[in-house]
């Protein structure tokens, strides 16, 4: 039986640990904020899509404390922490007790671009498969999350080599996955699919934030609220596109987003950056639009929007973790 271990058990990876144990496969995940309920109860999911269940893997609080007790080796390790371009102990410290089998595949699943850039760098020895998810999942209480909308998953290599029909591994992932009832689709480039999401996230995630408002909330607020959205989009097309990817990435991506926003039942969507900003937790302020500005940099696109919301983005986080000082 594979055995997978879960690191970052908030709305993305309870999602998915409950696809593979559907799938049969053995558990372990390391809790933080929510230990306690998890470890007492498990974990319980509200899903327009998938129904509604309960389920109690096996919970530690740190990986130390599940090598302790036992689990030393895993087939997949599934990181689905918020992507913080610091922070102690790090990842690579915190996983250090289950990384003496080179053939465990790291699994990211994280917002932004370039969250795999540094988890290479600092476990160079381990494969890594990369995952770009659609499916707003929250937390409403500690171990309670609703799901709904939608879930695809898209899986690639990183970096991209291996053709994917000839990829084992990756495909071997994705079956496991499908048996437990999750949509997931195989890419060849898995950053292209990053850019496309990231043409939603990196524009309503900190317009939300800053604003306190929901998506079609914003939308409403103002005669000029649309077009700005639109932009900011957009300038994010311009970035992919000179970064290689304007075969793929363009304008229509971008009124495709718009769209699916526009679309949604009233009052629209809270994003994760809104949710961290009310409850005054750190918000994912590099990984989803800092790396963007900077990739813009790098190619010589000017993009004053995308680079304002960063400058206040950057300051509304710094100011909120000030308050904890």
């Amino acid at each position: 039986m594979p055995r997978v271990l879960l690191f970052g058990s908030g709305g993305i990876g309870v999602l998915y640990i409950l696809f593979m144990q559907r799938a049969g496969v053995d558990v372990v995940c390391i809790c933080r904020s929510n230990y306690a309920v998890a470890q007492s109860r498990g974990f319980r999911i509200k899903s327009s899509i998938f129904g509604n269940h309960s389920f109690q893997p096996k919970i530690f609080r740190t990986v130390a404390e599940a090598s302790a007790a036992g689990y030393t080796r895993f087939d997949y390790i599934f990181i689905c922490t918020k992507a913080f371009s610091a922070g102690q102990p790090t990842l690579a410290d915190a996983l250090q007790p289950v990384l003496h089998d080179k053939n465990t595949l790291l699994v990211i699943i994280q917002n932004g671009i370039g969250v795999e850039k540094k988890i290479a760098k600092d476990i160079p020895h381990h494969p890594i498969i990369s995952g770009v998810t659609y499916s707003p999942t929250t937390q409403v209480t500690p171990g309670d999350f609703v799901h709904s909308e939608v879930q695809r998953l898209y899986l690639g290599r990183y970096p991209a080599s291996t053709p994917v029909e000839d990829d084992h591994a990756l495909r071997e992932l994705c079956s496991l996955l499908t048996k437990g009832g999750a949509d997931v689709m195989l890419s060849a480039d898995v950053q292209v699919e990053r850019w496309r999401k990231l043409i939603g996230n990196a524009s309503w995630n900190p317009i939300c934030a800053l604003s306190g408002c929901r998506d079609l909330e914003f939308l409403k607020a103002s005669k000029y609220a649309s077009e700005l959205v639109q932009n900011v989009m957009n300038e994010i097309v311009t970035v992919a596109s000179a970064s290689g990817y304007g075969d793929v990435i363009t304008t229509d991506a971008a009124t495709d987003q718009f769209n699916r926003s526009a679309r949604r039942s009233w009052p629209g969507v809270e994003p994760s950056m809104l949710a961290d900003m009310r409850s005054g937790n750190r918000m994912e302020v590099e990984a989803i639009i800092g790396e963007v500005v900077k990739a813009a940099k790098d190619v010589g696109v000017c993009t004053p929007r995308l680079e304002t919301l960063y400058a206040l983005l950057a300051g509304l986080d710094w100011s909120i973790q000030q308050r904890k000082v």
